[in-house]
Formats: C-alpha cells, structure tokens, sequence
C-alpha cells in the first residue's frame, strides 16, 4: 500500500544545474566580493586609504566587475533543463494523482458501506420512537380531555347548586326568613 514503493519505471534525477551551477555561482561570489571591495574603497573603511590604491586598478577591475555581475546572470542553469525529465516528472506526478484517486475512492466506497448500515439501523429506530412519542402523546391527550369532561359537568353541578342556593335565598329573603350561608363543594 502506502508503505510499498517501487523504483520501476522511474528514471534517476540528475543534479539540477550541475557545472554550470557552480560556475555561476563563482561567478557571481567574486562579483559580490568586487562589489564589497569598491564600496569600502569609496568610503574609507578602517582609514587604509584603499582609495589611492585602487584608483589604478579601478581601469581594470571596474570592467570585470561589470563581467562578472552580467555573466552571473547569463549562466544560471536552467531548472528542469531537458525535455526527457520534464516528461519523466510529467508521469510520476500523473501515476502520484491516479493512486491517491483510487485510495481516496477505496476510501469513500468503506465510509459508505459502513454509514449505510447504521444509517438503517438509525432509521428502524427512530421510526420506533416516534411511534412511541406518537403513543405518549395520544394518551396525554385522551387523559386531558377526561380530565376537561369531568370538569365541565363538576362546573355543571355547582352551577345547578348555585342557582338551587339563590333561589331558596330570595324566597327565604321574601319570606323574611333568615339566609342560610351556602358551604363550599
């Protein structure tokens, strides 16, 4: 799997730049050290005077300072010279993306093979528990409307005994007789 490599078909990198690296890179160290030789020269780093002896060489060194710094730049290698390792960079990068393609579909096939049977599962269940909230909930509701009915005709009789009281009253009151207090239910 991940941990198998295999160098078949694979050609050898070669350095990039090789010589020509090198030269360049010479090249433009001395440049720089040219560089770093005129710009203590101006200004009189550690008083030597360097001035006054370089002002003689500056016909010569000025130029190959200029050399120097051009040809630096003109002979860098080039990155990925040839077309043969670009093809070959080409191809691995091409077999690199197809195998991480396959794994990550492998990948997503085993993710869904296996959410596909909790996800059943998970549905079987939660079909159970809504039918028992669907269950709970009707029974809440049948043992309210018991509870609103036995109200109603409680509310009823109290309001037959009420009137029954109210009219007793008035005749006692008309009668001149004494109003008995109703007791509470």
């Amino acid at each position: 799997m991940a941990g198998q490599k295999s160098d078949k078909g694979k050609t050898p990198k070669k350095k990039s730049g090789g010589m020509m690296g090198l030269v360049s890179k010479i090249v433009a160290v001395l440049a720089i050290a040219l560089a770093a030789l005129f710009f203590a020269a101006v200004f009189d780093v550690g008083h030597i005077g360097l001035h006054y002896n370089l002002k003689d060489l500056a016909i010569a060194l000025v130029p190959l300072y200029a050399l120097l710094a051009i040809a630096a730049l003109f002979i860098t290698p080039k990155s990925g010279g040839d077309n043969e390792t670009q093809v070959a960079q080409i191809a691995a990068l091409n077999d690199f993306q197809s195998r991480a393609t396959s794994q990550i579909l492998a990948l997503q096939n085993q993710l869904d093979s296996l959410g596909g049977q909790d996800n059943e599962s998970l549905k079987t269940r939660v079909q159970e528990l809504e039918a028992e909230l669907d269950a709970i909930h009707q029974a809440e509701r049948d043992k309210v409307e018991g509870e609103i009915e036995a109200l109603r005709q409680r509310n009823e009789e109290l309001e037959e005994q009420i009137k029954k009281w109210a009219f007793e009253a008035v005749g006692k009151s008309v009668n001149g007789e004494q109003v008995e207090a109703m007791e509470a239910a």
